[in-house]
């Protein structure tokens, strides 16, 4: 389907956010024009793409400090500064006190952090039958995150998080392809979402990393296929349409498996993703 400019811009921001992208990267990711691009960027989010780069990088830089970063100078440099007084100057402007105060005080400090923005892709698509198949149990191992479910926009970051420190450290050819598993969604209000390879991949449980042994499952296997901003918009169509066409009600713990194969280029975000729902049966 086609994929709006703005989703495919907040994907590669995401993604990307510790590269601190620029708006000329964005523009030829996309093949916008760089005014074009800013004009409907503001349009859809009220802010320049600018300011929200530099917001998105600040409010991680924040949570590092409200982790208790131990030093300021690393945390400003990987937020794209260069000294620790002109980090200072950024954050006091954005959030009215400074790095050293936040550490200090820690979580007792209210922030008002820039969150990353939703990518929702709302124009109706067509989806072929899923195909029905019983998944052997398997294991993973991977880096966990929870989100509330309204609040999902953190996903491109993980991924680009478990692909710097963990995937990049692997033999591409024992990688076969990547999981992004989905699961405990039944209380409606969050998620957990593992960024995960199959165990034997390389990976040990360990440095934020855990071992995740899923049983043997149904699954309904729907393909989504372009950009991967647009992947939600597949999603809500296999759980909206897709399963009720053919019959088939979702189950859970495990709610939705992504799977990334050779078909996807993870750089650019384009290519072929499995969607495997777990079903009953």
């Amino acid at each position: 389907m086609p994929m709006r400019p703005v989703e495919h811009a907040i994907w590669l921001i995401e993604s990307r956010l510790s590269e601190n992208p620029t708006l000329d990267d964005i523009a030829r990711e996309t093949g916008l024009s760089r005014y074009y691009l800013c004009r409907v960027f503001g349009e859809a989010t009220g802010n320049t793409l600018a300011a929200y780069v530099r917001s998105r990088r600040l409010a991680e830089a924040a949570k590092a400090l409200l982790a208790g970063a131990p030093n300021i100078l690393d945390v400003a440099l990987g937020a794209g500064y260069g000294s620790h007084e002109a980090f200072t100057r950024a954050f006091r402007a954005e959030f009215g006190c400074t790095p050293d105060e936040v550490r200090a005080r820690g979580l007792q400090t209210p922030l008002k952090l820039k969150e990353p923005l939703r990518m929702n892709a709302a124009e109706p698509i067509a989806l072929h039958p899923p195909v029905v198949e019983l998944l052997p149990a398997a294991r993973y191992v991977g880096l966990p995150r929870r989100y509330k479910v309204n609040q999902l926009g953190g996903i491109p970051q993980q991924w680009e998080t478990f692909a710097q420190q963990h995937l990049s450290r692997l033999d591409p050819s024992r990688v076969p392809g990547t999981y992004g598993i989905v699961q405990d969604a039944h209380d409606g209000e969050d998620v957990e979402y593992v960024c995960a390879v199959p165990a034997g991949a390389g990976l040990l449980p360990g440095d934020g990393l855990v071992e995740l042994s899923l049983p043997a499952m149904r699954v309904a296997k729907f393909t989504h296929k372009g950009h991967i901003s647009t992947v939600n918009a597949t999603c809500n169509a296999a759980f909206e349409q897709g399963l009720q066409a053919a019959g088939l009600r979702a189950t859970g713990p495990v709610d939705l498996i992504e799977h990334y194969g050779p078909g996807f280029d993870p750089r650019s975000g384009f290519g072929t993703v499995g969607l495997w729902v777990h079903v009953q049966g």
